[in-house]
């Protein structure tokens, strides 16, 4: 097993957690609908397209917003992320959140039809993880190998000879979902992974049975989504930073994806297909989601990084 260098206790890094920023976010300018002549930014009815793998962070947005805007019917629709993107792209939806920026393919598509991006804002950063059985042979692991494996290079198991074979990464969703889309994104920085190292399934729940009772898998999922599930085992995570320093693997935490310790980031994005305007209720909820401090602290108290807050974080003195 790596051995670990000692790290500050998460929940103290937390404590200092103060209150929310609220500013707009920068969009840049995009389409628009018709949409009905009553509507405004906090009246009216639209559906929120959501990334199916993040539909528990929404439904406390939701709620406060319905507090809030009790003229406003907003409706939550959860599809997967390439399914989503496809009708933002097409301007067939008005607005969506999802856990992924753009893929390469969505990137190469809108720029072979001279197509605008579309207008987001960011809500959050979640994180993608790795998670284990609680009898698999490690807790920790270097990110470098995760992306060796999941790109299909052959040498990477000598370094855990615990195992005795490749492990095999299962994703929820398969290719349409935001978790296989970040696999490409996040960890193999625009690269497709080996299909031989993965395995597909219809849902989170589904990766957490397959994992729980096999030490030949790896799992991949999200930070809100596996915080308090204590059936797994998340692996800690070493690799090499930007500027050439290492950094020793830290637990699976919101502290650290705040401190910028963690390899793996995930931007969740609310992308709206219309302008600023205080007659768009698809563009007040945006507003919404990522200017209310109820909202922003909701995804805080998931356990993730909301995009809109100030943070001062109190370490152990030595």
């Amino acid at each position: 097993m790596t051995t670990m260098q000692t790290t500050p206790d998460p929940n103290r890094l937390l404590a200092g957690a103060v209150a929310m920023l609220l500013f707009a976010s920068v969009l840049i300018s995009c389409g628009g609908e018709d949409r009905p002549p009553t509507e405004s930014a906090v009246a009216g009815e639209v559906t929120v397209l959501v990334d199916e793998e993040i539909r528990p962070l929404l439904d406390s947005i939701v709620i406060y917003h319905a507090r809030e805007n009790p003229r406003a019917q907003v409706t939550l629709k959860t599809l997967p992320a390439s399914v989503i993107m496809h009708g933002m792209i097409d301007r067939s939806d008005r607005v969506a959140i999802i856990a992924r920026d753009y893929t390469h393919q969505e990137d190469s598509l809108m720029s072979a039809a001279q197509i605008d991006t579309v207008a987001r804002a960011l809500i959050a950063r979640d994180a993608l993880v790795f998670f284990v059985a609680k009898s698999f042979p490690y807790d920790t692991m270097n990110a470098e190998h995760i992306r060796q494996w999941l790109a299909g290079k052959g040498g990477v198991t000598a370094s855990y000879p615990k195992l005795k074979r490749p492990p095999v990464f299962v994703v929820p969703g398969g290719s349409a979902g935001s978790v296989y889309g970040n696999i490409s994104n996040v960890v193999l920085r625009g690269g497709q992974p080996s299909n031989a190292m993965l395995a597909t399934v219809s849902a989170h729940s589904d990766v957490v049975h397959q994992v729980v009772g096999n030490t030949d898998l790896i799992g991949v999922g999200y930070l809100s989504q596996i915080r308090k599930d204590t059936s797994v085992k998340p692996l800690r995570l070493s690799y090499t930073a930007a500027d050439g320093t290492h950094e020793w693997p830290k637990p699976v935490h919101a502290s650290y994806l705040i401190m910028g310790k963690y390899p793996f980031p995930v931007p969740i994005f609310a992308y709206v297909n219309s302008k600023p305007s205080q007659h768009d209720l698809a563009f007040g909820f945006m507003q919404f989601a990522t200017r209310s401090s109820k909202a922003q602290f909701s995804l805080f108290n998931a356990g993730i990084e909301p995009a809109h807050a100030k943070f001062t974080l109190y370490l152990p003195e030595d």
